[in-house]
């Protein structure tokens, strides 16, 4: 887990870096080009408390919401609903940004364990894990070879209309793990729910929820009432 203030700083500065010119983080931070070099560059480290105020800055709900106009595609297919984030997901510096997010909300958690879903979960549920210092554990829709012992899942989807199987190896949970749960998007709840259900079988506890985004508050709150009240999506589009 990240100790060191002034390191997360200059790690969340390069990542803006590759979003904005300096003219636009001189603004976004109150501080001159030459000194956001010299931070970027490695050429000095920022203070404590200078780390404190530029974090504070860089992560305020205006300038995520920005990365997020800037870079999801919310779009209408089949009169569906959908967002895509693959522009965020698969974007390594950007997800330091959210990776950070979600370490300041969930670090006072003791959390052990981040568990997501394959394929879109695996990018975000990586990067969490690495903030939070935790291991990884991904579901899968095909048991993998070679492993005999699994927790098993499913849940039923409409588009197209099936039955969704998610095996994870016993070996990957044990009853001690306090688990975060991560996804790129929520709409019914329904991929989380059941990652919670593995949770449960393993004797784990599910003490958080987190997604980039999330369409409508239906799933949101499903994930509430059955999973745990700590949920946290950095975006939240409209279902209509």
């Amino acid at each position: 887990m990240l100790t060191d203030i002034r390191v997360l700083a200059v790690e969340l500065l390069r990542a803006f870096k590759h979003i904005y010119r300096y003219r636009e983080l001189e603004q976004i931070t109150g501080l001159p080009a030459p000194a956001l070099w010299r931070y970027i560059n490695h050429r000095i480290m920022p203070s404590e408390e200078r780390a404190r105020e530029l974090i504070e800055k860089l992560v305020r709900e205006p300038i995520i919401e920005d990365i997020i106009k800037k870079r999801a595609l919310y779009v209408k297919w089949h009169n569906i609903r959908l967002v895509n984030l693959n522009q965020i997901v698969y974007d390594v510096s950007l997800l330091k940004i959210f990776s950070y997010i979600a370490y300041q909300k969930f670090m006072k958690y003791n959390i052990n364990a981040v568990m997501t879903v394959e394929i879109d979960g695996i990018p975000v549920g990586v990067s969490v894990a690495d903030i939070l210092d935790s291991k990884l554990v991904v579901a899968r829709r095909r048991p993998d070879i070679g492993i005999k012992y699994y927790y098993q899942t499913q849940f039923f989807v409409t588009d197209p209309p099936g039955v969704v199987n998610l095996y994870v190896p016993k070996m990957s949970l044990s009853p001690s793990d306090r688990v975060l749960l991560v996804d790129d998007v929520i709409i019914s709840g329904k991929t989380l729910l059941a990652l919670n259900n593995i949770v449960q079988q393993a004797g784990a506890t599910a003490v958080g929820v987190f997604a980039m985004a999330a369409i409508g508050e239906d799933g949101i709150r499903e994930l509430k009432k059955e999973v745990t009240e700590n949920v946290f999506v950095v975006k939240v589009f409209p279902k209509e």
